[in-house]
């Protein structure tokens, strides 16, 4: 007997399955569509479900990359307004400023991208004006719990690292304003860059 492949036999029950839904109704007497797959010999592996899980909605939309822009503005100084008192983030941001704003290519394709989608706490402005970059910082590797930041003060909770991108973003509007936020767009600091 030769040897049939598991998807090949997997496919022709499948179809089989399938042919007594758009087929005229079985005549009188006739076997149900399953019991005329009784006859085939077991195949290791071949217990598998025909159920199919219903997959997750996939968001198939493009988003816009726009060639980048040099920007000086962009540029680190000696800190932030309001300070941020953790030196890991700042060294992360900063560097990260400074790839931006000389341009120079982003870990992940999802860098640079337009931000389209309104969110409390970000300004208002048309699509286009805010290009959102992944802030990827030092020993927070994925798995890692929320972690506390203070910023002017105030204590701020970066979100859960539950994949290699994390939670925290920095949202560059105009090529001149300086957004960071620690929990995937639920809050927006403002950070100004103090020279």
């Amino acid at each position: 007997m030769r040897k049939i492949k598991l998807h090949l036999l997997l496919s022709a029950l499948f179809l089989t399955w399938l042919a007594p839904v758009f087929a005229a109704p079985p005549a009188a007497g006739s076997a149900p569509a399953l019991d005329l797959l009784s006859g085939l010999a077991y195949v290791p592996g071949s217990e598998i479900s025909l159920s199919t899980p219903v997959p997750e909605a996939v968001d198939l939309r493009q988003y816009e990359n726009p060639p980048c822009k040099p920007s000086q503005a962009i540029l680190p100084g000696k800190t932030f307004s309001p300070v941020v008192s953790d030196a890991r983030r700042v060294r992360a941001i900063n560097e990260l400023l400074t790839n931006i704003a000389v341009c120079k290519p982003m870990p992940y394709s999802n860098d640079g991208n337009v931000h389209s989608k309104p969110h409390a706490g970000l300004p208002k402005k048309p699509s286009g004006y805010y290009l959102e970059y992944t802030l990827i910082v030092p020993n927070r590797p994925t798995g890692s719990g929320p972690e506390a930041v203070v910023i002017g003060g105030q204590t701020y909770y970066a979100g859960p690292v539950q994949s290699f991108r994390g939670a925290e973003r920095l949202m560059i509007g105009d090529h001149r304003e300086v957004y960071y936020t620690p929990d995937h767009y639920t809050t927006f600091i403002r950070l100004d860059i103090v020279r």
